[in-house]
């Protein structure tokens, strides 16, 4: 099993795309996205442009929030049943293409502090991972998720195999997927 951190291609044929109203709409929407509970009753009109021009993708980069994805409609349609039961899907206004900011509710209390290592300020607030290491038994099951970091959630999104499979053998474009956790490698 691997595990790895959902980003879009920072490639600059690509497309990016920004908050049109940022001071007000990120304190509003985006800034919630980052908390595990349900925001899709106060979600409103989200609008946003592209800030570099260049191909279409389908999961644009989101300088509103670099970590939070961005689906475009294809791609939403292509992973939506490994996902469904674990994100809410929040529609972005976007004057020609379907972007949908996805929520990942689920937040797995899976890290192995034994094997992991986590980065620490001088001040010891606990605020990264140099390296990962998770409980493979409490990721079964599951495609699009985050972690917690002590009784914080961290704000990285993370994928199963099957997701990226999904993805990869897809025509879909504009992903990256980096490798954060292989189990059949050591963790020591």
């Amino acid at each position: 099993m691997k595990v790895w951190q959902l980003k879009s291609n920072l490639d600059q044929k690509f497309e990016d795309l920004q908050l049109v109203n940022f001071n007000s709409d990120f304190e509003v929407y985006i800034s919630k996205l980052h908390e595990i509970r349900p925001v899709v009753n106060e979600w409103g009109e989200v609008q946003v442009y592209t800030v570099e021009e260049g191909e279409k993708n389908d999961f644009p980069k989101f300088w509103g929030d670099i970590h939070v994805p961005v689906f475009s409609e294809k791609a939403l349609n292509v992973t939506h049943d490994l996902i469904k039961d674990k994100v809410e899907v929040l529609p972005l206004s976007h004057p020609e293409h379907k972007y949908f900011a996805i929520h990942v509710l689920n937040a797995v209390d899976a890290v192995d502090y034994e094997n992991a290592i986590v980065k620490e300020l001088a001040s010891g607030l606990r605020v990264s991972f140099k390296k990962y290491s998770f409980l493979q038994e409490k990721l079964t099951g599951e495609h699009i998720f985050k972690v917690y970091l002590d009784d914080r959630v961290f704000s990285r999104v993370f994928v199963s195999d099957k997701f990226k499979e999904r993805v990869t053998s897809s025509t879909l474009i504009g992903y990256e997927f980096i490798e954060v956790w292989d189990s059949e490698k050591t963790d020591s």
